[in-house]
């Protein structure tokens, strides 16, 4: 072992890698595999580990540059195999897993060559076991490198394609950053694309969904912070949100605008999983941020939704056209269909009042950027062959009321938040119990949310059920009051006494 490790020290200070030849050919396949397995069975093998930990670094780049190269050398080979590369890759693990000290020293200048591998496919199991087992030194150091950010883009890519196990590595491997690194969601928000980003948040999500269950799984409050600034930036300053890259990307504004909704959707749903975070239980208390974020989205959804009500009014009875062929559209068609023959039975009924359209919301028209943020929404929803945009807009809005109940359930000031400077979230919640279009592709359980939203936002909060009491009759009632009342079970004659 100790021979092996010398002349692997040798090399690293004496050759540089170059992946057009092949690089440690002196280094023996056999000599590895002797070597692998000794490091693996035999604890003394520590010893003779730690005398190497001044040239720890050489050795890691030295044995990530032979995996490579090998591998490239073999491709080109006519008879390639795989042989060689993996028992590489497979010492360099073993080594890393008999020595915390050894696995500290891994340098930035690896990150290009775990990249490379990663992209290859050949080792994603080695390669995502040393990244894990090496992240808490690694969280800071690959930050060094330029390349860091698209080597989490090759591990965001195996969430995806991998085996389940692979999974399980990627997710703990990113909920050691987010918990080390204090400002890795800000970094990956400055570093990466919008797409990328989605796909962290995304990470995250899934991270607070399995907390419960897996308590290794943990986040810095720091990070989970940035998610709900992240949130009011897009409410307060949709158009900053916008041009924050516009000088040295251009393109970047027409992606954020693109990534927009599917970001909020993530955004709010894990500030709804944060609700049993005691670490932000304060931050989403104070000055109720979140809160008023929350229902500021929620608000430029149905401001959308009276936007496209009035588009949609001023087209061909037949549209939308979309080709009946095409298996992708063939769930929007149906719910298309469906929403004809909804039509068609409240037709049959003279004596049932009609729905009025969503109507505007004037606070959303007379904030520049709310304004902003609900065009970006209206224009998804014109985007009627946009099978994927569509239902994550219902989506949004489910997660939206989610996330209101369970603001309520932290505190009494979050209810009261909702009636804070022009709002009014309990009516915008009570909107969400009406049937929408179908083809809006909401959840069937949009109406249950609603009451349950309605429930906890009234739930010892007077000034919310006085909201409730006070609804006037429209001029075409679609609303039976008591059964209102009834159905959010508040009793009207304790209402109307407690208000007298």
């Amino acid at each position: 072992m100790e021979q092996l490790l010398k002349d692997i020290v040798e090399l690293g200070k004496n050759h540089k890698f170059d992946e057009l030849f092949d690089y440690g050919s002196e280094i023996s396949s056999e000599s590895l595999l002797e070597v692998m397995r000794f490091v693996g069975t035999d604890e003394s093998s520590q010893e003779v580990l730690d005398s190497f930990l001044e040239d720890a670094s050489i050795i890691h780049q030295t044995l990530l540059s032979m995996t490579l190269s090998s591998w490239i050398q073999q491709k080109q080979s006519s008879e390639p195999s795989i042989i060689k590369p993996r028992r590489c890759i497979r010492l360099l693990l073993n080594l890393i897993q008999r020595s915390t000290r050894f696995a500290s020293k891994m340098p930035s200048d690896c990150v290009d060559l775990l990249e490379a591998l990663l992209a290859s496919s050949q080792f994603d199991p080695e390669c995502l076991l040393i990244l894990l087992k090496t992240s808490d030194s690694t969280c800071l150091e690959f930050q060094k490198s330029p390349r860091y950010s698209h080597l989490l883009e090759q591990v965001l890519l195996k969430i995806h394609q991998n085996s389940q196990d692979d999974v399980a590595t990627c997710l703990a491997y990113f909920s050691t950053l987010l918990e080390k690194d204090y400002g890795f969601l800000s970094s990956c928000y400055a570093e990466m694309s919008p797409k990328w980003f989605c796909e962290v948040l995304d990470v995250v999500r899934c991270l607070l969904e399995h907390k419960s269950t897996q308590q290794s799984l943990k986040i810095h409050s720091n990070n989970l912070l940035f998610v709900l600034n992240l949130l009011e930036l897009m409410t307060v300053d949709y158009v900053a949100f916008l041009t924050a890259k516009s000088k040295k990307e251009p393109k970047s504004v027409e992606e954020r605008r693109g990534k927009t909704i599917e970001m909020l959707n993530l955004l709010v749903e894990i500030l709804g999983e944060m609700c049993t975070n005691t670490e932000m239980t304060s931050h989403l208390n104070e000055k109720a941020t979140a809160m008023n974020a929350v229902v500021d989205v929620l608000d430029t959804i149905l401001h959308s939704e009276s936007l496209f009500a009035d588009f949609r009014a001023a087209q061909p009875e037949n549209w939308p056209k979309l080709p009946e062929t095409d298996e992708k559209f063939k769930q929007l068609l149906e719910k298309i269909e469906e929403e004809k023959r909804y039509e068609e039975t409240q037709r049959k009924y003279a004596d049932r009042p009609k729905q009025p359209p969503p109507s505007k919301i004037l606070r959303i028209e007379t904030n520049e950027s709310l304004a902003e943020l609900a065009k970006v929404i209206f224009e998804q929803y014109q985007k009627i062959e946009d099978v994927h945009g569509i239902p994550r807009i219902g989506e949004l809005k489910l997660n939206c009321l989610k996330a209101i109940s369970n603001l309520c359930s932290l505190c009494p000031e979050n209810k009261l938040a909702t009636l804070q400077n022009g709002r009014q979230g309990l009516l915008s919640v009570l909107q969400c119990t009406s049937r929408r279009p179908a083809y809006f592709m909401e959840s069937y359980a949009m109406r249950n949310y609603s009451i349950f939203c309605v429930r906890q936002l009234t739930n010892e909060c007077q000034e919310n059920k006085e909201v409730i009491l006070r609804l006037g009759e429209p001029q075409q009632p679609i609303i039976d009051r008591k059964r209102l009342l009834k159905e959010f079970g508040i009793d009207e004659q304790e209402l109307e006494a407690a208000v007298v």
